[in-house]
């Protein structure tokens, strides 16, 4: 009896045993394999994840479920199931985390993750090109427009970031816009500055540009201050000669006027003068120019064909589109104040500027200088003396 007991004990000590090693080999969790084809991509391209090489030590693969989080963000974007390949495209670019769960028909998991870089198929802008003013390039203003060409090759709507500055690189300027154009405000005289331009299409793809560089015309200037009345002026240096860069506004008396005897339009133009008050209208230690010193002004600028262009403004609008050949480009600023007959009658504005020489054709008559707003040119004619025009006076 006692033997039997014994017989029976070890009996169920093995089959405990058995029980124990056989519990011990159903607890082993299933090993996740999984491989992405193509290994790197765009967001057009369809990825297919293959999860077939994944296994377990006791069960069949095919019993084996998995679910898929394609974006690695922790929401799965799948049902576990038997199927072991999936594929996906993504949306956008970007670095994802691809991560498969494996589970046996016991429960048992394993988990397996994976990197993937997806770019993105949309091309970026092109860098910009075509700088104005161009790269190196000395200005004739000191209040440029910059402007640049770029264009996108899948046409998405594009912004610019523009940086400007005397310094290089330089600094931001405009942190986002649409336009291929902005303007940096008034410059200072000879003075290099540096800029560039930052492509970024919608689609978040950025283009950086060449840094260009230009300088600004070097002109030497003095302020001008007249104690008769006050009234300060502009005045530029061209060859040994000191010029006015503004039309005189001195109220002469009889023989200066104001376009059509209006106050404002002598603040912004100067006034017009008859050749006899022009001829006493400079002030103190200054004169009407002669014809020579205008002919002389105007052959060291470049001579009567181009020479209108380079004396006319190009900045305030005030005269008539198109206003050509205009560039200042010696800071003469000349304006288009028009002229007075002396029937009283005025006309002219916004389309000539004419200045008063001291040297006489004939008794009725004295030279002076033409610009307009159709041609380059700086032509010098004979006018009537009892008409009105504007004055520049020169140092002496």
């Amino acid at each position: 009896m006692k033997r039997y007991f014994l017989l029976v004990s070890s009996l169920t000590a093995f089959a405990i045993f058995l029980i124990w090693q056989s519990c011990a080999k159903e607890n082993q969790p299933p090993v996740a394999q999984f491989t992405i084809d193509p290994v790197t991509g765009n967001d057009e391209t369809i990825f297919v994840m293959d999860a077939s090489a994944t296994a377990d030590p006791d069960d069949n693969a095919e019993t084996l479920m998995v679910i898929w989080d394609w974006e690695g963000d922790g929401i799965f974007d799948t049902q576990y199931a038997t199927r072991k390949k999936g594929d996906h495209k993504y949306n956008k670019s970007g670095n994802y985390m691809v991560t498969m769960i494996v589970k046996d028909p016991r429960g048992l998991t394993d988990t397996l993750k994976a990197p993937l870089v997806v770019s993105s198929s949309n091309l970026p802008p092109e860098a910009p090109f075509n700088p104005q003013p161009a790269d190196g390039a000395v200005t004739l203003t000191v209040n440029p427009w910059m402007k640049w060409s770029s264009s996108d090759p899948d046409g998405d709507p594009m912004f610019f970031t523009c940086f400007f500055g005397k310094t290089n690189p330089p600094a931001q300027f405009i942190a986002s816009q649409m336009f291929g154009t902005f303007s940096p405000g008034k410059l200072d005289y000879g003075t290099t500055y540096y800029w560039r331009i930052r492509a970024r299409d919608s689609k978040g793809n950025i283009t950086e540009g060449p840094v260009w560089s230009f300088s600004t015309y070097d002109l030497h200037f003095q302020t001008i201050t007249d104690i008769r009345d006050g009234q300060s002026y502009q005045a530029i240096q061209m060859g040994d000669a000191w010029w006015m860069a503004e039309n005189l506004r001195y109220d002469a008396g009889e023989g200066s006027y104001c376009y059509e005897n209006n106050a404002t339009r002598c603040e912004n133009y100067g006034k017009l003068y008859t050749w006899e008050a022009a001829m006493r209208s400079c002030p103190n230690g200054w004169h009407l120019p002669s014809l020579q010193e205008f002919e002389t002004m105007i052959d060291l600028i470049g001579g009567p064909e181009i020479a209108g262009g380079k004396l006319k403004d190009l900045e305030r609008q005030l005269w008539k589109d198109v206003n050509v050949g205009a560039t200042n480009e010696v800071g003469f600023t000349a304006l288009p104040a028009g002229r007075r007959y002396d029937s009283g009658l005025f006309a002219g504005i916004s389309y000539y500027a004419q200045f008063f020489s001291s040297t006489e054709y004939n008794n009725r008559e004295a030279f002076n200088m033409t610009i307009g707003y159709d041609y380059a040119n700086a032509f010098i004619y004979n006018y009537k003396k009892a008409y009105a025009i504007s004055v520049r006076c020169v140092k002496d």
